[in-house]
């Protein structure tokens, strides 16, 4: 239906402002030597997926969502927004309040709970 291509096309800009003000942020906050990570992470609500949890000996407990377990709607804005921050298990994405850190790999996201310890080490 053409609302549904019309409501997934304004999904897409929407998720690509958002990128485009994150990143923004990011370069007004390195300009002023802003440190606070939080200025620019967006809401944690953008990672609501249905994830399955694993665990491997080397990374413990973590979680996985893919694309063709979650509405196509949530699942393209989150990849998105990591995306545009280069999350890699190595740099994964995150904000200061945030329960879990994000990254992609092999077109799944990942997610992990924080380690609530050192916050303001």
């Amino acid at each position: 239906m053409l609302n549904e291509k019309l409501e997934a096309d304004l999904l897409d800009l929407v998720s690509a402002l958002e990128s485009a003000c994150s990143r923004f942020k990011q370069r007004i906050t390195q300009k002023h030597d802003i440190s606070d990570q939080e200025a620019l992470a967006v809401s944690e609500a953008n990672f609501n997926l249905n994830y399955t949890e694993v665990s491997s000996p080397k990374l413990g407990t973590f979680e996985i969502a893919e694309e063709k377990t979650n509405l196509i709607e949530k699942w393209t804005r989150a990849n998105n927004i990591l995306k545009q921050n280069n999350a890699t298990i190595s740099t994964r994405y995150h904000g200061n309040n945030y329960n879990f850190s994000y990254w992609l790999y092999n077109g799944k996201i990942y997610r992990q709970e924080l380690k609530r310890q050192n916050l303001h080490g």
